[in-house]
């Protein structure tokens, strides 16, 4: 009996070190798995494949399934792209740590998987490809000048790096906004209307066509041929050539030509615009920005430091201005009154040079495209349209511009020359400050709800976003605009970085020639910067060459 216990005992004994042996083996085997380093499948990124050669890739816009080569951004899924874009609208650069491109790594839907994941640390590392896409570098000034050279993403890398947890769509109106937003390359910075499509041509040229068949955008790779038409039946022509010349030519506003010169190995370009018969020219420093070459504004003349203080100074007593068209009223103010009033007295040359620029754009405007007979002004109100408010944000900008050029003045003064991109709209969007831009020519975008509108030289637009390397645009809200087939006020759109760009060279060049105006600029003596001293003459065959694209462009289109 008690040898028969013994056994009994020795047995459960036995059994209870198996069990033991057993929990301790599983317990490790779980610490193991949980302590594996390798990530889920939202944070890896699947190797990039390449497009194939001599098929650009064709993009659809909503109403249409996207194609095999459209871009990173048609991957990524909608209520994601949403609810950043309404973070954004309502919190601009307020300091949320998302990357570059404004889109966040999503938190896990199921919190009990959640809770698991933050013990382990899943999910907190970011993919190396997001890493690189968030900061990408303001590169140096290009060799070869490109119109629009696109960054080289694809959707089948995002496709197979997608996280495969399950995540709630967002049923907010900012929808629209990301479910159009799918990114052409042929067409980089510019969104493409509901219901659009793509089709390649036997000569290599992609053209986007509308819901109706008509032509939006042809871009032709070989011959560096770009035209956009417009919602009002207007034409943007731009021509870029091997050597990184460009014609841009479009129906309403100035056009111009653009040579590339060299001075002590360093870059610049010469635009020579042409306006009523008469030639004028500026300068640029290009830089380049995720693939896309832009030109920043290089002054021809610069004042002592004294003229820049003087004008972000406050007068002692208020300014009465002398506008000659509100005593005379003209043609284009009697136009644009509705719109656009001046101020009748000025505290400081900023606000001043604020009104010179919008006056000056108005004129440029009604100039380059007089109103047809019978034409409705914009609506008069009881306040115009471009409010005190607008005005004051534009005059923050103006300030901002001119401390731009007195640090450029500073640095001429020293034979420093500026880094690649310096005071450009891609440096300056990346400091988080709201920025304001008094649009300098015609563009076609795309509104929230998917349809096309347009913005005007003269209309106010203000940037709610830091620059996108992705799409190579900022999102905009327009502040003011003139009515019609125009984005109305508060719309949120895209705008290329390349337009915003040429926004503040407009803005510099206009209060460049404001200061000129003024009675301290036109007695203060100037200095010319060495690198505009030795610049070639204006381009005397500029006319006849932008003449010679418009009828190229003419048998393109068909």
């Amino acid at each position: 009996m008690t040898e028969r216990r013994l056994k009994k005992s020795a047995s459960r004994r036995s059994l209870g070190l198996s069990l033991a042996l057993a929990v301790a083996l599983l317990a490790s085997a779980a610490a193991l798995a949980q302590n594996q380093p390798t990530p889920p499948a939202s944070t890896t990124a699947a190797p990039a494949q390449k497009a194939p050669v001599g098929k650009p890739a064709v993009a659809t816009a909503p109403g249409a399934h996207p194609a095999a080569g459209a871009t990173a951004a048609a991957a990524t899924p909608v209520a994601q792209q949403a609810q950043t874009a309404v973070s954004k609208w309502h919190l601009p650069f307020l300091g949320s740590k998302t990357p570059a491109n404004g889109t966040a790594a999503p938190a896990s839907t199921n919190p009990v998987k959640h809770f698991f994941d933050s013990l382990t640390n899943r999910g907190s590392k970011p993919a190396p490809a997001a890493n690189a896409a968030a900061n990408p570098a303001v590169n140096g000034a290009p060799a070869v000048k490109h119109a629009a050279g696109g960054s080289s993403g694809n959707a089948a890398a995002g496709a197979h790096g997608t996280d495969s947890r399950v995540r709630l769509a967002s049923l907010n109106s900012d929808q629209a906004v990301s479910a159009r937003s799918v990114q052409s390359q042929s067409f980089l910075g510019h969104a493409a209307p509901a219901g659009s499509h793509e089709l390649q041509q036997p000569d290599g040229s992609v053209v986007r066509k509308a819901a109706d068949g008509s032509t939006l955008e042809l871009h032709n790779p070989k011959s560096g041929l770009s035209i956009q038409h417009g919602l009002d039946g207007s034409r943007r022509i731009t021509a870029e050539q091997p050597d990184g010349s460009r014609v841009f030519a479009p129906s309403h506003g100035l056009a111009y030509v653009q040579h590339p010169y060299l001075f002590h190995a360093q870059p610049f370009d010469h635009r020579t615009v042409t306006e009523q018969g008469r030639l004028t020219h500026q300068f640029y420093r290009p830089y380049t920005y995720a693939g896309v070459t832009m030109d920043a504004y290089a002054p021809q003349r610069y004042y002592s430091p004294d003229v820049y203080r003087w004008a972000g100074t406050r007068y002692a007593q208020p300014v009465q201005p002398q506008w000659n068209y509100v005593t005379t009223p003209t043609p284009w103010f009697s136009y644009y009154k509705g719109y656009f009033t001046p101020e009748t007295s000025y505290s400081s040359p900023v606000g001043w040079l604020t009104d010179f620029v919008l006056a000056t754009s108005l004129i440029s405007a009604y100039n380059t495209h007089p109103p047809s007979a019978g034409a409705a002004p914009p609506p008069a109100q009881a306040t115009p349209v471009i409010t005190p408010e607008v005005k004051e944000k534009v005059s923050d900008e103006v300030a901002r511009q001119v401390h731009r050029e007195s640090i450029e003045a500073d640095d001429n003064a020293q034979n420093k020359d500026p880094t690649p991109g310096a005071g450009g709209v891609v440096q300056e969007l990346s400091d988080r400050e709201p920025h304001v831009f008094v649009v300098s020519s015609d563009l076609d975008l795309v509104d929230p709800s998917g349809r096309r509108c347009m913005v005007s030289e003269g209309d106010v637009v203000q940037v709610i976003s830091a620059p996108k390397p992705k799409t190579a645009t900022a999102t905009t809200v327009v502040l003011a605009s003139k009515g019609g087939v125009e984005c109305e006020r508060s719309a949120q759109v895209e705008v290329a970085l390349t337009d915003l760009q040429e926004m503040q060279n407009h803005m510099r060049e206009t209060i460049d020639q404001g200061m000129a105006n003024t009675s301290v600029g036109a007695k203060a003596p100037t200095v010319t910067p060495p690198f505009a001293a030795a610049a070639p003459p204006p381009d005397q065959n500029a006319a006849k060459e932008i003449e010679q694209q418009k009828a190229i462009a003419a048998a393109a289109d068909g």
